[in-house]
């Protein structure tokens, strides 16, 4: 589809995660990750296998946490690395590809627990987590312009993949199985342009930022009716009294 926005437009490598962090201080515990390799097009050519890792954290993970994604602080010791190794070995699971990767979260979130990540780690680069962080690519919101709630509102993950015929795969809340669905998500955007279509065409008739008129001219639209110039007119004056 060409209605990939220029963020990854000419992108050969992206990066599909989802970061997992503690309570209050939102620093890592767990990371899941699909690199991806696209042809010229932006459709995908290779998926590589994954990489995943639990986190050391310098704060407790929180009850509330500890009780959505089934991770305590005696698994975060035992299994996790430090934040220091996590960027170690993205740059080699990234390999030549580092530089230039796109990660591609579902949100804004991620971004912001691996710079608290960096923050809380004083061994770690700083300034290596600002690059990767500033790179970070909102999908919700990429998503959200075609694809809407009933009630205007951007979809959760979950309710996105339902909305596409996609059955959500594994556990909400596992690193892994969220990022291979955020990937599966993206498979179907790229594969259902007829789908996308019809849902951006009801989007634009509930889009509040949109003007009345318009919104319910798109909507006469989308009901197959013919819209004239003077229907327009009657529409566009009923507005302004």
């Amino acid at each position: 589809m060409k209605t990939l926005p220029a963020a990854l437009r000419g992108k050969k490598c992206l990066l599909f995660l989802d970061l997992e962090g503690t309570q209050y201080s939102h620093e890592m515990i767990e990371i899941g990750a699909y690199k991806v390799v696209t042809k010229e097009d932006g459709s995908i050519k290779k998926v590589f296998p994954p990489y995943h890792a639990y986190v050391l954290a310098k704060h407790h993970v929180g009850p509330f946490v500890s009780k959505l994604t089934g991770l305590s602080d005696l698994k975060i010791r035992r299994e996790g690395i430090s934040f220091r190794q996590v960027q170690k070995q993205l740059k080699g699971y990234l390999g030549k590809d580092y530089e230039h990767c796109v990660p591609i979260a579902y949100g804004n979130e991620d971004a912001h627990i691996f710079l608290c990540s960096a923050e809380n780690n004083m061994d770690a680069s700083m300034d290596e987590a600002r690059a990767f962080a500033r790179r970070f690519f909102d999908y919700a919101e990429f998503f959200g312009q075609y694809v809407r709630g009933a009630d205007g509102n951007i979809m959760s993950l979950t309710r996105a993949l339902n909305a596409m015929g996609v059955q959500f795969a594994g556990e909400a809340h596992s690193a892994q199985d969220d990022a291979f669905n955020l990937l599966q998500l993206h498979k179907a955007f790229l594969e259902k342009p007829d789908l996308i279509l019809k849902y951006y065409k009801y989007a634009l008739s509930r889009n509040p930022r949109v003007p009345k008129p318009v919104r319910r001219l798109i909507e006469r639209l989308n009901a197959g009716e013919t819209v004239t110039p003077e229907m327009w007119n009657a529409l566009t004056i009923e507005d302004m009294q």
